[in-house]
């Protein structure tokens, strides 16, 4: 038996914590970062090792582009010093990845399009980074109720211009929407200037897809999957098989997830509900006299 907390400090840690009866056996274990032994582990779990495994203990070319793409943030305030960076292209990939760090104690950050301003995608040390830019794939735009369901790795701005070339309108819009991804603006429940129109993302968000810190998989009111005809995904549990605009089906469970920021686990697909798109604007300029 585990329960899961984490350590946050400008970064997202997992740790899994011994319950009071097993932990006289397991009181002298920690975080600590990945060996040789655990890379070759994740080249064998991976389905394209040579793209989505960067070590930075093999080169000084790849030490120097996780440094520069991964080690620190966007205002280059913050510097972690991770040497391993992971790209899993599914959710069994990233369901081994947490299962192997789970029972291994070894440190993970997760990370999307790494736009943050305060630390909070990087390493503090040389824990994993789980870079979730290889799951990307747009899956479908429903029709009639206007659900969008994609990986979390996609960048905001495809999916605004995936929904309007089907008549909608995505209702998250930031600064960052060039580089950013959905996966990351679910977990840091980012707002946008949609934000008073269209609500936030605790209510367009009507599906999720999670990967908890044991391997275990969540799916809540999601209904595609890029692991249909893999036995990977064992332990996989779903509230629903549909992504439906409203579901009072027993516990709302994604709210948890929606700016958890990596604590509870990694989101891995997302539904949101898009209005369609609106067939004309009007822009209003405001001028105050003082602050």
């Amino acid at each position: 038996m585990f329960s899961l907390t984490s350590r946050l400090r400008f970064g997202i840690r997992y740790a899994i914590v011994p319950s009071r009866r097993n932990a006289s056996n397991h009181s002298k274990n920690k975080l600590r970062g990945p060996l040789a032994q655990d890379v070759s582990y994740f080249r064998s779990v991976l389905a394209r090792p040579g793209h989505s495994v960067l070590d930075g203990t093999a080169t000084q070319d790849v030490k120097d582009e996780i440094d520069n793409r991964y080690n620190a943030d966007w205002t280059k305030n913050y510097q972690g010093s991770s040497d391993l960076v992971l790209r899993p292209q599914s959710t069994s990939e990233v369901s081994s990845i947490l299962k192997y760090c789970n029972e291994n104690y070894i440190g993970i950050t997760p990370q999307g399009g790494n736009t943050g301003l305060c630390g909070g995608a990087t390493p503090i040390s040389n824990e994993v980074i789980l870079s979730m830019e290889y799951m990307n794939r747009i899956y479908k735009l429903d029709e009639y109720s206007g659900v969008l369901t994609c990986d979390a790795g996609c960048i905001l701005q495809s999916l605004h211009d995936y929904a309007e070339e089907k008549g909608y309108l995505f209702p998250l819009d930031i600064g960052s929407k060039g580089t950013c991804q959905i996966g990351g603006n679910v977990s840091t429940n980012a707002g946008g200037h949609h934000f008073f129109r269209f609500g936030g993302l605790h209510g367009t968000v009507v599906g999720m897809e999670v990967v908890l810190a044991d391997g275990r998989v969540l799916r809540m009111n999601v209904d595609v999957s890029d692991d249909d005809n893999n036995d990977d995904c064992t332990h996989r549990f779903q509230q629903s098989s549909a992504s439906l605009r409203k579901d009072n089906t027993g516990y709302d469970l994604k709210q948890l997830f929606i700016g958890g920021e990596g604590t509870l686990g990694i989101v891995t697909k997302v539904a949101v509900a898009c209005p369609a798109l609106p067939t004309s604007k009007n822009v209003a300029l405001l001028v105050c006299n003082s602050y």
